[in-house]
C-alpha cells in the first residue's frame, strides 16, 4: 500500500510561531534575485582583485601565493557561483535559498577577513581606513531583506568574524598584535554596522508586511485574516463597490516559498484546478465562486461566497450525534453536489465532515455546501495532471476509500460515496467508522476490516433501512456501492419510518442552539478555533467556511 498523507485543508490553522510571521513572497523573490546578482559580482570582484594585486603590487601578490589565503579565496569563489547556479536554476526553494544565503554573508565576511589580516599590521602607523567588513555589511543589509532579528543575528556574525581572523591570523603568521586602540578602530565599524543594519532591515520589513496586509485583489480590499492551511490562506474580504463581504483564498506565502521551483508549480496547477472545478459546478449546494485571477506580486487567489454555518465535524463535536431525519435530509443535500460534479467527470476525493457545511441561506436552515475541491480528479480526461507526489496517496485516512488506499488510479465518483458514508457513520454515531491511532493503520482498517453497524455503537436509534445504506456506501468493492451520488439520494428518500425534518425544525434547533450570537457560526466569529478529531490538523472553522 502506498504512504498515506492526510488532506491538507486550507483551513488548517497553523501554530508555528514562524508561521505567524512569514515573509511576504514579492520580498522573498525580490532577495533570491539580488543575491543571484550579488553572488555573482562577488564571484567576478574576487577574480578581478586577485589578478590586480599580482600585477599591481607585487608584494602582495606574493602573500596571495600563500597557500591557506589562497584556499580561502578559491572557496568563496565556489562559494559565489554556487549560490548563482542553485538560485538562477531554483535547485531549492525560495525561502531556503534566502537562508543558504545567510550563510554566503558570513561566508565571505570572514574571507573579507582573513585577506585583511593575513596582511602585516604595524603597530607605530595609524589605521586609514576602516575594514571592507563594514562594507559588505551595509550592501546586504540593504539588498537581501529578511525578517530583522535574523539579519541582526547574521550581521553581528559577519562582524565577528574580523577578531577571530586577526586572532587565527596572530597564529598562523606570528605577527606582532596591534596597540588596542588601533585594534579598535579596525573592528567598531563592522559592530556599528550591524546594528545599523539592523534598523534598515526592521524598517524594510515593517513597510513590506503592511503593504502585504493592506494589498487589494481585484475589487476586493483584504480586511482580516481567517486562518491558514495546506495549499491557502483565507482572508475575510470586502468587494469595494457592492460592500458584500467574501472569503479570499490566496496560495499560501510559505508554501511557495518553502518549495523548489518544480513544486511551486504543482501548488499553482493545484489551486488553479480547484478554482476551475468549482466554477464549472452550479449545483446551490456547492460553495459558489465568484472570482479568479491573479495579483499584482503573483499570487493566484480566488474569491468565494463567506458562509454562515457550521461544519458538520464540528456540529457533531459540539452537539452530538444527530437524528437519523436530520442526517437524511443532509445527505440528500451532499448527493445533488456531488452528483453535478460526478456528471461533469470531477471526483472530489476528500469528503468529510470537515468539508461539508449545514449553513444559514436567506430563510432556509440547514442547507449544506460542499467544500474545498483541492483533491478534485477529472476522471473524464485521459490525461490528467500527476498533482501529488508520486507513491503518495492523498486523502483523508479515517474517510479513505479501501482502492484509493491502496493507491488505485483508476478511481470514479464512487470514492465519494464511500466518504459520504463514512460522514454519515459519523453523524449518526459521533464516531470514526475506523477511530485508529495512525493514519496509516486508519487506511489499513478500511481495506481490511468490517464496519460495526451504527446502531451497535449510537445510543439513539438507527432506523434499520438507513444503517443497511450507510453500510452498503462502505462496501469494501465499489461495484456494491450505490452506483451514483443520484442513486443513493433515491435510497435515502426510501427510508421509511422517520419523521421529515422540517425547516420548522431547523429553524427551532438553531435559534436554541445557534443563535446569531453563537461563537460557533462561523461567518460570526471568523477567527474561532477548534480541535479536529477526525484525524486532520487543529483548523479554524471560519477558514473552513471559505475553502
Amino acid at each position: 500500500m502506498r504512504q498515506v498523507v492526510r488532506a491538507s485543508t486550507p483551513g488548517a490553522v497553523q501554530t508555528d510561531s514562524a508561521e505567524k510571521h512569514t515573509l511576504a513572497p514579492q520580498m522573498v523573490e525580490a532577495a533570491v534575485l539580488r543575491l543571484r546578482w550579488i553572488s555573482l559580482i562577488c564571484a567576478a570582484i574576487t577574480g578581478l582583485a586577485v589578478y590586480l594585486e599580482g600585477r599591481l603590487q607585487p608584494e602582495v601578490g606574493e602573500l596571495l601565493k600563500d597557500p591557506k589565503l589562497a584556499l580561502v579565496l578559491l572557496f568563496v569563489l565556489l562559494a559565489a557561483l554556487g549560490i548563482n547556479a542553485v538560485a538562477r536554476y531554483r535547485l531549492l526553494s525560495p525561502l531556503a535559498i534566502l537562508n543558504l544565503g545567510l550563510a554566503f554573508e558570513i561566508v565571505v565576511a570572514a574571507a573579507i577577513s582573513f585577506s585583511e589580516t593575513a596582511m602585516p599590521r604595524y603597530s607605530d602607523g595609524p589605521v586609514l581606513g576602516a575594514s571592507k567588513v563594514a562594507l559588505w555589511i551595509g550592501v546586504v543589509g540593504l539588498l537581501i531583506p529578511n525578517k530583522p532579528w535574523i539579519k541582526f543575528v547574521t550581521a553581528l556574525s559577519c562582524a565577528s568574524t574580523w577578531p577571530l581572523a586577526y586572532a587565527l591570523s596572530l597564529h598562523l603568521y606570528g605577527y606582532d598584535p596591534l596597540p588596542w586602540n588601533r585594534l579598535v578602530i579596525w573592528i567598531h565599524l563592522p559592530y556599528v554596522m550591524a546594528f545599523v543594519n539592523y534598523g534598515i532591515s526592521r524598517r524594510m520589513y515593517n513597510m513590506e508586511t503592511a503593504v502585504q496586509k493592506a494589498r487589494d485583489l481585484g475589487s476586493y480590499n483584504l480586511v482580516s485574516p481567517i486562518g491558514t492551511g495546506g495549499m491557502g490562506e483565507v482572508w475575510r474580504a470586502r468587494h469595494r463597490m457592492l460592500a458584500r463581504d467574501a472569503a479570499i483564498k490566496v496560495i499560501r506565502a510559505d508554501l511557495m516559498l518553502l518549495q523548489p521551483g518544480y513544486a511551486s508549480d504543482i501548488t499553482r496547477k493545484r489551486f488553479s484546478r480547484e478554482a476551475q472545478a468549482i466554477a464549472s459546478l452550479q449545483s446551490p449546494h456547492t460553495v459558489l465562486l465568484f472570482d479568479f485571477g491573479v495579483s499584482e506580486d503573483g499570487s493566484f487567489y480566488y474569491v468565494m461566497e463567506l458562509l454562515d454555518g457550521i461544519s458538520l465535524q464540528m456540529l457533531v463535536e459540539k452537539f452530538g450525534p444527530q437524528p437519523a431525519s436530520r442526517v437524511i435530509h443532509m445527505l440528500r443535500q451532499v448527493c445533488g453536489s456531488l452528483e453535478e460534479a460526478h456528471r461533469r467527470g470531477l471526483v472530489h476525493r476528500d469528503i468529510k465532515p470537515n468539508n461539508i457545511f449545514a449553513c444559514m441561506v436567506g430563510l432556509e436552515y440547514d442547507f449544506m455546501k460542499v467544500l474545498d475541491f483541492g483533491l478534485v480528479k477529472n476522471v473524464s480526461h485521459k490525461e490528467n495532471l500527476h498533482l501529488t507526489a508520486t507513491g503518495v496517496t492523498a486523502g483523508t485516512p479515517a474517510y479513505m476509500a479501501p482502492e484509493v488506499a491502496m493507491g488505485e488510479e483508476d478511481v470514479d465518483g464512487r470514492v465519494d460515496i464511500y466518504g459520504l458514508g463514512c460522514v454519515a457513520y459519523f453523524l449518526l454515531t459521533g464516531s470514526l467508522v475506523f477511530d485508529e491511532k495512525t493514519a496509516t493503520a486508519a487506511a489499513l482498517a478500511h481495506v481490511q476490516k468490517v464496519p460495526v453497524p451504527p446502531s451497535q455503537r449510537s445510543e439513539a436509534s438507527v432506523p434499520p433501512r438507513l444503517e443497511s445504506i450507510v453500510l452498503r456506501c462502505l462496501a469494501k468493492r465499489p461495484e456494491e456501492r450505490p452506483e451514483s451520488a443520484r442513486e443513493l439520494d433515491r435510497l435515502l428518500a426510501s427510508v421509511t419510518g422517520v419523521p421529515e425534518w422540517t425547516q420548522e425544525n431547523a429553524s427551532e434547533w438553531w435559534q436554541t442552539y445557534l443563535p446569531v450570537s453563537s461563537s460557533y457560526r462561523t461567518a460570526r466569529q471568523p477567527r474561532a478555533e477548534t480541535a479536529d478529531t477526525s484525524g486532520n490538523h487543529t483548523q479554524s472553522e471560519a477558514c473552513r467556511v471559505t475553502k
